[in-house]
């Protein structure tokens, strides 16, 4: 096993540990032998397969793809250095080009404003809730029993029946 499928398999097994369930939206479960995200988890969030997830960070020597890629350092979260760092270790190539947040936020605000008084939401492709508009904040704001900490429509959905409800009427 080469030296940087080692350094991959510890840098992924160190960002997982840093990850805790709830800040993707899971509920804490129980008692984990390690901190963090298990494997299982990991690979249900970025939509890999658990196997293909745990050889990968046992640093196997697997052909990864750029989109297996993205997708895991966007589950753990990784800035911009440790995304790179991460195709580095992985000897892949770099095929997103770095977003510009600031132009398309404000681009995203300035159509979310614009569609006021109909409900917009923002959502990633996990649904976590991004940005919503006034009028999104203003029909769904008694959707919660409890505050609101996960901020994820299918959270909401699935666990909250007044969501339930409203969405059933």
């Amino acid at each position: 096993m080469s030296t940087r499928r080692i350094e991959l398999g510890e840098f992924l097994k160190a960002r997982r540990a840093q990850v805790t369930p709830e800040a993707v939206g899971l509920p804490p479960g129980g008692r984990r032998r390690t901190p963090g995200l298990r494997r299982e988890e990991l690979a249900q969030l970025a939509g890999v397969g658990v196997t293909w997830y745990t050889w990968l960070e046992q640093g196997r020597p697997i052909n990864v793809s750029g989109q297996v890629l993205d997708a895991v350092a966007a589950t753990l979260r990784l800035s911009e250095p440790e995304r790179a760092h991460l195709y580095r270790l992985a000897e892949a190539t770099t095929v997103r080009p770095k977003p510009r947040e600031c132009a398309n936020e404000l681009v995203l605000t300035e159509i979310l404003d614009a569609l006021d008084p109909l409900p917009a939401v923002i959502t990633n492709t996990r649904f976590d809730i991004i940005q919503p508009n006034q009028a999104f904040s203003d029909l769904f704001h008694d959707w919660h029993t409890l505050p609101c900490v996960h901020k994820n429509l299918l959270w909401c959905i699935v666990t909250e029946p007044l969501a339930r409800e409203q969405l059933l009427n």
